[in-house]
């Protein structure tokens, strides 16, 4: 059932709204566009946060929580110049990537989701690459982490394939039940391969 609070805004905060949005930066790459979430994408992000895909960011989540997790991820651009970007592949958004920063993290964090259908086609790993030659290009920044839950081979595999290693030390600074069934994996923005 979607709930009222989901329909999209009419009149002028609709248009403020869009104003607001064109301020997210527009990343894109040979086959994907990275561009800022509209309400209309929480269909999609409701499909993903409320499946077991969501096991390791603390799903599967009912869709009234599904809400607050989509709002604090793309309410992060007003606060903090970072957010969620939806990810589109021929107009057709299927997935997020998003440069996060969220009760629990020591640092800015490399976070990607995306639905069964779009696995196993590289969308990921390419949406991932945008965001961090932003990240190092426009932010200046030098590091991210991704937070993984252990028994996530995919987004392990993905982690290493984008050049992360594996950061014992962080993980102990993890709040517990973290602290044991999740790994940190930091990338290095410095190198020319960022």
């Amino acid at each position: 059932m979607i709930h009222p609070h989901e329909f999209s805004p009419m009149g002028p905060a609709a248009g403020l709204a869009d104003r607001m949005q064109s301020m997210v930066p527009v990343l894109g790459t040979d086959r994907l566009l990275l561009r800022a979430p509209r309400i209309d994408d929480f269909d999609l992000f409701a499909e993903i946060a409320c499946s077991e895909r969501a096991a390791g960011m603390g799903g599967p989540m009912s869709r009234e929580a599904a809400w607050s997790e989509f709002m604090q991820m793309t309410g992060t651009w007003y606060l903090r110049g970072t957010g969620c970007w939806t990810v589109c592949n021929g107009g057709r958004a299927i997935g997020f990537a998003q440069i996060g920063f969220e009760p629990g993290d020591m640092e800015p964090e490399l976070g990607f989701m995306f639905d069964a259908a779009s696995e196993g086609h590289g969308f990921a790993y390419e949406a991932a690459r945008a965001v961090m030659t932003h990240a190092r290009e426009t932010l200046g920044m030098t590091t991210l982490v991704s937070y993984v839950a252990r028994d996530n081979a995919r987004s392990i595999s993905l982690a290493l394939r984008l050049g992360g290693a594996r950061d014992a030390a962080a993980e102990d600074l993890l709040p517990e039940p973290d602290r044991n069934d999740t790994n940190v994996y930091r990338y290095d923005l410095t190198g020319a391969t960022a």
